[in-house]
């Protein structure tokens, strides 16, 4: 899966950005910007500038120290009792996480779909598993190279409507450079932030940029990647931003009960354009993110029990086509997978810490670059902004079983 050398590249930030803006993202920035206007505004711009540090020490690990996390965890977790616990959360926190959150993700596809030509939930769960697994049978470069387009034309469709919705400039200035927390808007501030940094994520890039970067000089190569996220994760924080300020620009304040029913409210206000914007940005956010989740979990199961994508190229391919025909499953039947959730909610409720240091200590250890002091520390209090986010994910685990 190596790309030939080139003279520019960017490397694999466009699947980051495609990663963490999905359907959950939409919905909870787009709820946001109901219920508390432009006033969260500012935690979009530090979660993206927390993404940015953490992203850049797991592109070390796998550019610097050409080490994806799964082969990072398998080199550190030699006790056999620290082994199993480590693969069992990382297997509920990946495959399982990711197969029961790519329901979310084909549905958000579909919505947009039917939004947009009304052919029905099922053909248009059909359809987007069909156009994710295509774009996953393609290489590592070609996938960057798609997800990046997406990502560009999520930013103008969500941007578009969100100027015909009706930006209010001072307002939206107001919420980026004003911090502040409104009463009530604690839970949607950990899950503004919860959406953005994502723990498949740390897996996905690290191993991604490791294969895409194999035929360069490391130290060109995690500049070139710096330089790639220097682009996209604006641009992430950007689609985030519209979405936030099309939610505040609805009428009224109540909250639909789907992620659709934002694009059909604005048509009364914002006109038809609008409406056809937001759903054609919805089909683009649930299409990129249902092809990165399978990515991530393909990749990190692999890197974990040693498997070789070169050697045994079709256990990657059955692990996230298995990914992508469960949320198929559970689309089409209705069944809601609220217990797998809840699993793998809890795994990665201890994992989001545990890989975040992870990439903290190889990035640190690794001999090709040095990483500045201020840097490191930086990163280590990245680490404890996921271990507040970590505990928030098991209060709700918490709160699921009744605890």
């Amino acid at each position: 899966m190596s790309p030939q050398p080139s003279r520019r590249r960017f490397g694999t930030s466009s699947l980051v950005v495609a990663a963490f803006v999905g359907p959950g993202t939409v919905l909870t920035c787009a709820t946001a910007g109901v219920r508390f206007d432009y006033a969260l505004g500012w935690v979009l711009v530090f979660s993206a500038i927390a993404v940015f540090v953490l992203q850049s020490f797991t592109a070390a690990s796998g550019i610097l120290a050409r080490q994806g996390l799964g082969e990072a965890l398998r080199g550190l977790t030699t006790h056999r009792v620290v082994r199993a616990v480590v693969f069992t959360l990382v297997v509920l926190g990946l495959w399982i996480g990711c197969a029961a959150f790519e329901t979310g993700n084909l549905l958000g596809a579909g919505a947009g779909l039917d939004v947009a030509f009304g052919l029905g939930r099922s053909a248009t769960l059909f359809i987007s598993a069909v156009l994710a697994t295509l774009l996953l049978l393609l290489n590592l470069r070609s996938i960057a190279r798609v997800l990046a387009g997406l990502v560009a034309l999520m930013s103008l469709l969500f941007v578009s409507s969100a100027l015909l919705a009706g930006v209010d400039a001072g307002a939206l200035l107001g919420g980026l450079f004003v911090p502040r927390i409104p009463d009530g808007s604690i839970l949607t501030v950990v899950a503004l932030m919860g959406t953005t940094v994502v723990t498949y994520n740390l897996f996905l890039h690290a191993s991604a940029s490791k294969d895409y970067w194999s035929d360069s000089d490391s130290s060109h190569a995690w500049r070139g990647e710096l330089l790639g996220m220097a682009i996209f994760i604006p641009m992430g924080a950007v689609v985030s931003l519209a979405i936030l300020a099309t939610g505040a620009a609805l009428p009224g304040e109540t909250t639909p009960d789907s992620i659709a029913g934002f694009a059909v409210l604005l048509e009364p206000s914002a006109g038809p354009a609008a409406r056809y914007l937001f759903a054609a940005g919805l089909l683009a956010a649930g299409l990129t993110s249902a092809v990165t989740a399978p990515l991530a979990a393909a990749a990190g199961i692999t890197e974990l029990f040693g498997w070789s994508r070169e050697d045994f190229p079709l256990r990657f391919r059955l692990i996230w086509l298995s990914v992508v025909a469960s949320g198929l499953f559970f689309g089409l039947t209705e069944i809601s997978p609220l217990q797998l959730i809840v699993a793998a909610q809890a795994a990665n409720g201890v994992l989001l810490p545990l890989i975040a240091g992870t990439v903290v200590v190889v990035a640190w250890r690794q001999s090709t670059a040095r990483l500045p002091t201020w840097y490191l520390g930086l990163g280590c209090a990245i680490v404890l902004i996921c271990a507040g986010l970590g505990f928030r994910t098991l209060v709700w685990v918490g709160g699921q079983l009744g605890l």
